[in-house]
């Protein structure tokens, strides 16, 4: 299975219009007011206009509750849902209430686990092996002071490799994302691991100030990727 590319943190006309031309599979938009990278709701409704596939569109969001959650997801229309909060059981109270409280159907829900340097505790294993039962997908990214986006540090190889094969012991048909500062120089350094992941999410590592993308630098992981 060719891997799947997500270019995250999209903030304007510009940039959408150049990236949704290239080979990429998501596009992320940031809802999240601690990020450098924030679009506010009228803005990303903005942005959607100018997209050609909408089902490419990825809210990353960080609510207080499920409600919120479900509530972006009916104001941007968009299905595929990235959570840098909330819990197992939210997660699973997300899908089961926008059977009756969304617009949108078949809601596909991201859940974002935190790594930091030290070696996977049991109960860092149990929060992955739980959010693989419900999410359709892990993304793995560096954690630090308690939160994960926008740190722009890699997670040790080791440590994530181990981290995916948990999710995938538990639950192989849940995808893993790689995440955390990615590059070209990075990804070309480990692209013998690569084929364990299912998606990477770059952002920072593609850009020229944040929120601004170099698209030289997407259309060169691009290439190293598909091809």
């Amino acid at each position: 299975m060719t891997l799947k590319i997500k270019v995250c943190g999209i903030t304007n006309e510009k940039d959408l219009e150049k990236i949704q031309k290239l080979d990429v599979d998501y596009m992320g938009f940031i809802n999240v007011e601690r990020s450098k990278r924030y679009v506010s709701i009228e803005k990303l409704e903005d942005l959607q206009k100018s997209l050609n596939d909408k089902d490419k569109s990825v809210l990353v969001i960080e609510p207080e509750n499920p409600y919120e959650a479900i509530s972006k997801a009916n104001m941007t229309k968009i299905r595929h849902l990235q959570l840098h909060s909330l819990t197992c059981p939210d997660v699973r109270y997300i899908l089961w209430g926008s059977q009756y409280y969304s617009n949108i159907k078949s809601l596909d829900i991201t859940k974002v686990v935190g790594l930091m340097d030290e070696k996977i505790s049991p109960e860092k294993q149990k929060e992955i092996e739980h959010n693989a039962l419900f999410a359709s997908n892990i993304l793995f990214d560096y954690k630090k002071d308690g939160l994960t986006g926008g740190t722009g540090s890699k997670i040790p190889l080791d440590t994530v490799l181990k981290a995916c094969k948990i999710a995938k012991n538990k639950h192989q048909n849940t995808d893993v994302t790689l995440s955390g500062g990615l590059d070209y120089d990075y990804l070309n350094d480990i692209k013998d691991n690569l084929h364990n992941f299912d998606c990477i999410d770059i952002n920072s590592g593609v850009e020229d100030s944040p929120g601004h993308k170099n698209i030289k630098k997407i259309k060169e992981i691009v290439n190293l990727i598909k091809e």
